[in-house]
């Protein structure tokens, strides 16, 4: 974690040191949200869309702050009392990623960048862990700190000692990522895949595919760079940057590729790459796509698994990621943290292919971020839902009408179709509805807010492995 004087953060950020008793005196870890600062970190005042950091300054040095970073000209500086330092700059925010790029270059680590439209967060997850396998000083960014405000304060939590960071990188526009990859200047960088993601930012996935490939460009020279070979725009779009990839893939040729996988009676799925057994309790296709990239990633940073017993390695993701998890004698595969055509498409293959003594039970929320096309999207949503045998099928949010309609011109009996407002609406009648045995499928964007179902549901249960 980052430790620094306060006159040292004012060279790298250009600043001023402001009331210090002590200008040699030192902070440890680095916060925006006065809700989760620890004592003795540094407060960063940013002004947001929404909220000015400034404003809470005195709540942060109520919480014990050692210290604060403000723009210069901000009138709520002018009312504190205390000798607690403050260093001014123009922009707190260009100030942070300033010191971040200066704590990054401090650790020895190697970094690794993770992106795409889909994916990257459960491979981060699986990178680090398979890392951590065999080498104990390896860290990933926590959580979904992955933009410009996200991948700075990762960076700050990296212990100084680390050997192998592995680094989620995610963007809504054009103009992010060559900003993201300067930060983190990766030794290795994978790209999960590409689909209709932003596109009220990006317009075309061609155009995602683009922006994504800015970390390619912008990653050290010689930095290994895994792409996902199964996805032909990434592949076709990749072309026009460099030659030189690892490749990745379950249905062509690929430098990486499964030998076998498949999900056992208890929902596990398994998957032998070179040789090699991992078992993990994430379900479907697109995850043994994750899973792979983060293998190609692991052994092309130059990593073996020699004497590790991989199927004990513990595999899983973040929460809300494509977990089975049992609550009041049903089990509900919670996969609504992000959505869009591609991974709602997986997302159905893979929960309709795990085994069930009771009836299915879809729940589909709205995708955002689709622009002017998010009308067809939706509908072809519904048409891909209607080829599979579900029980009922619970579309939530004003879009999801289009899901419905889209699903009953595709022949779906509109009889098993419901259509619910929002998900405080949904949680109450699938409470209602589920009985024991039921397998049920949550998936939408973050903003809808499908987790009020899962808990809808009753209290937390074991997982199901």
């Amino acid at each position: 974690m980052i430790k620094l004087r306060f006159d040292q953060l004012a060279a790298i950020t250009g600043g001023r040191v402001h009331r210090a008793a002590d200008r040699t005196a030192s902070f440890r870890g680095v916060s925006i949200d006065t809700r989760t600062l620890a004592a003795g970190e540094l407060y960063v005042a940013i002004r947001g869309e929404k909220h000015d950091g400034h404003e809470f300054v005195a709540q942060a040095l109520e919480r014990g702050a050692a210290g604060i970073l403000a723009e210069f000209d901000h009138p709520e500086l002018a009312r504190l009392a205390g000798d607690t330092p403050v260093i001014t700059v123009p922009h707190t925010h260009e100030a942070m990623i300033a010191l971040a790029r200066h704590y990054r270059h401090t650790v020895a680590a190697r970094f690794v960048g993770i992106t795409g439209s889909n994916g990257k967060t459960t491979t981060k997850e699986l990178t680090y862990r398979l890392l951590a396998a065999v080498e104990p000083r390896a860290y990933r960014s926590p959580g979904n700190l992955n933009n410009l405000y996200g991948v700075p304060l990762a960076i700050f939590r990296i212990p100084a000692d680390c050997r192998a960071a592995v680094m989620e990188m995610g963007i809504s526009t054009d103009v992010e990522m060559p900003r993201l990859a300067e930060i983190v200047q990766p030794d290795a960088v994978a790209i999960t895949n590409v689909s209709a993601t932003h596109l009220e930012f990006l317009g075309t996935v061609e155009a995602v595919a683009q922006a994504k490939l800015e970390l390619v460009r912008g990653a050290r020279p010689g930095a290994p760079a895994v792409i996902n070979a199964d996805d032909p725009v990434l592949a076709a779009e990749a072309k026009k940057v460099r030659s030189d990839y690892v490749t990745f893939a379950l249905d062509r040729a690929a430098d990486f590729r499964p030998d076998a996988w498949g999900i056992d009676d208890a929902g596990m799925m398994t998957v032998v790459l070179e040789g090699r057994t991992f078992r993990m309790p994430l379900v479907g296709k697109h995850q043994v796509y994750n899973l792979t990239c983060a293998y190609a990633l692991f052994r092309s940073l130059g990593y073996r698994f020699d004497g590790v017993e991989t199927a004990q390695i513990e595999l899983a993701s973040a929460p809300m990621r494509g977990q089975l998890v049992a609550r009041g004698g049903v089990r509900v595969l919670v996969d609504c943290y992000n959505a869009n055509p591609e991974n709602v498409r997986a997302g159905l293959a893979g929960f309709f292919a795990l085994p069930t003594a009771g009836r299915r039970v879809v729940v589909l929320g709205d995708m955002l971020e689709l622009g002017p096309e998010s009308p067809r999207y939706h509908r072809e949503s519904g048409a891909v839902l209607a080829r599979y045998p579900f029980d009922l099928a619970v579309l939530v949010g004003p879009r999801s009408r289009e899901t419905l309609e889209g699903a009953v011109a595709s022949g779906a009996d509109r009889g098993r179709l419901r259509h619910c407002a929002d998900a405080a609406g949904c949680a109450k009648e699938i409470a209602a509805i589920v009985q024991k045995n039921d397998l049920v499928y949550l998936k939408a964007s973050r903003g809808i807010g499908l987790e009020a179902v899962l808990n809808g549901l009753g209290e937390p249960g074991e997982e199901v492995l």
